[in-house]
This record gives structure tokens, sequence and C-alpha cells, in this order.
């Protein structure tokens, strides 16, 4: 599964502005930002399969009974 986000860098004004603004090290602001937009675009690439999924199973249930758990 490929997930494709915006990273931000240190050197981003907006992650240096609020480095300075917290106290904290840029990259650790980067690195928080990053967390962030992957998690989303994880989020709504996986929530994307599910409805797939949901779709499939709605129209063809027969699918079902042939898992064998």
């Amino acid at each position: 599964m490929m997930i494709n986000y915006t990273r931000v860098s240190e050197s981003d004004a907006a992650v240096v502005a609020l480095a300075k603004e917290t106290g904290e090290k840029p990259s650790v602001i980067a690195s928080m930002v990053n967390q962030t937009r992957y998690r989303q675009a994880y989020n709504k690439v996986n929530a994307e399969r599910a409805k797939v999924i949901r779709r499939l199973i709605k129209e063809y249930p027969e699918l079902l009974g042939e898992v064998k758990g």
C-alpha cells in the first residue's frame, strides 16, 4: 500500500516559527507534523479500501461463505 503525503522539512518557515514559539527543536516539530500528515493519509487510504470491501460484500455476499477462519 502506497501512502502519499506532503512532508515538511526542518527548514520550513512555519516549522521554524513554531519551534521558536514552543521552545522545541525544529526536528521535533517537523517529525510531529510529518507523523500527523502520514496518519491522516493512511487513514484516508484505509477508509477507501474498507469502502470498496464493504461494497463488494454487499454486492456479492456469497464471497463470505468461502472464507474459512
